[in-house]
């Protein structure tokens, strides 16, 4: 058996492969042997040291993935032997083979292959409880997503395409021919171009009325002067704190000095709203998430959604998975193939 850990704190050369035994599965549990891992922001930021109660090193690593039950404890009725499903595995994914508890298992949607498996969970689960949970985005309503070529990006243009809304994304100006053909309305890109000028444009003025955004402090307070009247601004993730390889401090303090100070007294004379997202964060309110699959897997039979790939590494080049993903080359989701491992 074969995963990836990280030996400690650092940049992408500190992902080693190491072998390793892996127990019985408990009684609550299945086995698996995965075929592909889902590669998320989050496990950047674990690995460089950002993310708040992630594994001291030596760790595993990992969110998510796809594969095939080979062993289920005594206790798991839903699922048998040779199920092929979609898993939610914290810190554990990026391994040939998992224990998984029943609770985290989906069953992997007769159209999805193994691949697209692997880039649900996450993705389309942060997209979905952002937009409608928190977000109750609506037909005709005006959606700025920051980050739209990402996984969760690419996702909720999907998602925001099911219920009408007009979708305003910011990308590298190199995505923007992709995202207009996935239905994005207005493509601005961040690098070049003054994007809240560029929202207010379109809008005639008006604004968004939902924001989905990663990027962090200076870019919150410009998402917040954006917003419409009743407008939500849902933040999750810091892709600021992800400078360079390692941790850095001045990227911590720069970012401590820009963030947006929160005043709720204000807010109501404006009708605005801050709200954050973190899904490894959400216990006591899994049946909220049990309700967002649920609903996904409705639209997902209708044939609305589809995860985007952007490539595929072998497991023991994750070092240059995750690369890949920093140096901003990535369209959709990156993923990880244990298939042979």
């Amino acid at each position: 058996m074969k995963r990836i850990e990280y030996i400690k704190f650092g940049g992408p050369d500190v992902l080693k492969v190491k072998d390793f035994t892996l127990p019985e599965p408990n009684n609550d549990e299945v086995q698996i042997k995965t075929h592909f891992a889902g590669i998320n922001f989050a496990e950047i930021m674990t690995r460089m040291g950002l993310y708040p109660g992630a594994p001291k090193p030596p760790s595993c690593i990992g969110g998510e993935a796809s594969g095939i039950i080979e062993k289920v404890g005594s206790n798991v009725s839903d699922f048998k032997s040779g199920d092929k499903v979609m898993v939610f595995a914290p810190f554990n994914s990026y391994s040939s083979h998992i224990n998984v508890h029943k609770n985290m298992l989906i069953k992997l949607p007769d159209c999805f292959t193994m691949e697209q498996g692997a880039a649900f969970p996450v993705v389309y689960i942060t997209a979905y409880m952002m937009m409608f949970d928190l977000g109750n985005l609506k037909k005709d309503e005006f959606f700025f997503i920051q980050g739209a070529g990402g996984g969760v990006g690419t996702a909720a243009i999907q998602l925001a395409k099911v219920v009408g809304a007009k979708i305003i994304g910011t990308s590298s100006s190199w995505k923007h021919e992709k995202l207009k053909n996935m239905g994005v309305d207005l493509c601005i890109d961040y690098n070049q171009e003054n994007v809240r000028k560029k929202i207010m444009d379109y809008t005639n003025g008006y604004g968004v009325d939902l924001i989905i955004d990663p990027i962090g402090g200076k870019q919150w307070a410009e998402s917040y002067k954006t917003l419409s009247p009743m407008g939500k601004l849902i933040v999750y993730g810091n892709q600021n704190l992800v400078k360079g390889n390692t941790r850095s401090i001045i990227a911590f303090i720069k970012e401590l000095f820009t963030m947006p100070k929160v005043k709720p007294f204000e807010m109501i004379g404006a009708n605005k709203a801050i709200m954050g997202y973190h899904l490894g964060r959400l216990k006591g309110a899994e049946h909220k998430i049990k309700a967002a699959i649920t609903d996904i897997e409705g639209i997902i039979e209708k044939g609305h959604l589809s995860p985007v790939i952007g490539k595929i590494f072998s497991f023991d080049k994750a070092n240059e998975a995750h690369k890949y993903i920093q140096d901003r080359k990535n369209f959709g989701k990156v993923l990880l193939d244990f298939t042979n491992a």
